[in-house]
């Protein structure tokens, strides 16, 4: 028997097989509901999604003409699981005013809008039982530039800076006073993050601070009343803490979790946890990038080689590793034994325009912001007692986005971590179970309720991980009938999609995914 034959005969057997693995794999994430609203070629619309998790989703949608001389309708709508109305309530929003931010509770949701080069704001309140809205008018800053959002209890949390200082301003809604939180209003100081402890009524204010060429990380907490009980301080002499997030314990102890940089520089060079015990942090656990066992699956195996073996190589030599990467580090996730951090490594996407005319060589060009461009995220687990277990990454293939914002989207299914991101009409998906991955990258084409429409062009994706084992993926779809010869027979529509992970089909796969673990194939350290 020649050697084609052989060929031909093992192509016969093998094909099959690996044809209906390849069918299964791309089974995983399935279509369980779609919502489609139409949108109007005659107004300027623009909508929103918040996840309410089991108790459903709500749909903002802003309606004006497309002249702002008019009140803007908003239209505030909830649905349940199944993507079924429950109620809808409209407020018309008086033209002076503009919207700055929004902020969820487990049972409100709440916006901010200001009236621009005044001191006017105005908040609303939705509730999401019943669909009540309240109203709010108070006095805060003219001119302040709102980072962060948030209330705790009837008080209104807004943080941000005012000439270029950073402020944090209380307002309640029960007396319609404004004040200053104290002690924050300083030179070459940072808001980081405003973190509120709802059961005790406690706000951490977390700043960043050069003085004297050291960074200062300090968390500043404060009862319900505005009052300062204490002040934190954290330094390292060789590490500046980035950025971090607080777990309590109890109510003397928590951990304290985030990015750090070596030097005052916004490039993160790791991971750190620290124990907060009576107001003292302990000496924090530095976890640097080229620790991490799956940082670098990213990158092409060939590339990711001679990278670890640049590193292995500058360690041996006693040289430091130095890295520029910046991360978005997303909401820590807690469960019953873990504390899961999800955090996506991006960077700037710059394009050049063209300079004016000139002679000779005296031409300047200019660069400006053209978008995040995302190269993959990272997910590390650390049990109850802040150690750290394992890490995983996840490759994002060609991703801009034009807003700093969460793509990849993570939900747990069982004991195993699904994770998606949005891209072009498209979901991207991956299981992992600690640090292996049981479910290699996969794409969901979404489709539209009809079978006999194709989608023309998505635009404005969006995904958010809803509850359990769902996703909900939404944003602008144009759709057309196959048969359509005219653009009459086009329609414009935005959709809601819920997507399940299929979580029998997991098991299928395990075997073959850790088998055939790319993340740990083909390199040595």
């Amino acid at each position: 028997m020649n050697m084609i034959n052989k060929y031909t005969i093992w192509l016969w057997f093998v094909l099959p097989v690996f044809l209906a693995s390849y069918q299964e794999s791309q089974a995983q994430l399935e279509q369980a509901q779609r919502l489609e609203i139409p949108t109007s070629t005659a107004l300027n619309e623009q909508h929103e999604v918040f996840s309410l998790g089991e108790a459903g989703a709500l749909v903002v949608i802003r309606r004006n003409e497309y002249s702002h001389t008019r009140n803007e309708q908003w239209l505030f709508s909830k649905y349940d699981t199944d993507l079924k109305p429950l109620w809808a309530r409209e407020y018309s929003l008086d033209y002076r005013y503009v919207p700055v931010m929004a902020y969820q509770s487990e049972h409100f949701a709440y916006w901010l809008f200001g009236e621009p080069d005044t001191d006017h704001y105005l908040f609303l309140k939705l509730d999401l039982n019943s669909g009540d809205i309240d109203l709010h008018r108070g006095k805060l800053l003219a001119n302040v530039d709102v980072h962060q959002f948030k209330v705790l209890g009837s008080k209104a949390l807004i943080a941000g800076y005012y000439r270029s200082r950073p402020v944090v301003l209380v307002h309640s809604f029960f007396d319609h006073t404004t004040r200053v939180l104290p002690g924050l209003y300083e030179r070459n100081m940072e808001i980081n993050n405003v973190d509120i402890n709802e059961q005790d009524g406690l706000i951490n204010v977390i700043t960043y601070a050069y003085r004297k060429r050291n960074c200062h990380f300090t968390i500043h907490t404060f009862n319900y009343d505005g009052k300062l009980l204490k002040s934190t301080t954290l330094s390292d002499e060789r590490n500046s803490l980035i950025s971090g997030q607080i777990v309590p314990l109890n109510e003397d102890n928590s951990y304290l979790i985030g990015n750090y940089s070596v030097g005052c520089t916004p490039f993160s060079q790791g991971l750190y946890i620290t124990h907060v015990r009576n107001n003292e942090p302990e000496q924090p656990q530095f976890i640097e990038f080229s620790d991490l066992q799956n940082f670098f699956n990213y990158m092409k195996p060939k590339r990711k080689q001679r990278t670890l073996d640049r590193l292995d190589k500058r360690k041996s030599m006693g040289k430091e590793n130095r890295f520029r990467y910046r991360l978005l580090v997303h909401n820590l996730i807690q469960t019953e034994d873990e504390i899961v951090l999800v955090a996506e490594v991006y960077y700037p996407n710059y394009k050049s325009s063209s300079p004016a005319m000139s002679s000779g060589f005296n031409r300047q060009y200019s660069q400006t912001l053209d978008g995040y461009r995302y190269t993959h995220a990272i997910v590390c687990g650390f049990d109850r007692n802040g150690r750290y277990k394992w890490d995983n990454s996840f490759a994002i293939k060609n991703l801009i986005s034009y807003e700093l914002q969460e793509m990849v989207q993570l939900t747990r299914v069982d004991d195993y971590f699904v994770l998606a991101y949005p891209q072009d009409g498209s979901i991207h998906t991956e299981v992992i179970r600690g640090d292996k991955v049981v479910v290699e990258s996969e794409k969901f084409d979404l489709e539209p309720s009809s079978q006999s429409e194709k989608v023309l062009y998505s635009d404005n994706a969006n995904l958010a991980a809803w509850y359990d084992k769902y996703f909900m993926a939404y944003g602008i779809q144009k759709l057309s009938s196959e048969r359509a010869t005219t653009t009459t027979a086009q329609r414009e529509v935005f959709y809601i999609n819920k997507l399940a992970y299929k979580t029998e089909e997991i098991g299928k796969a395990k075997t073959t995914g850790e088998a055939t673990n790319r993340k740990t194939s083909g390199s040595k350290r």
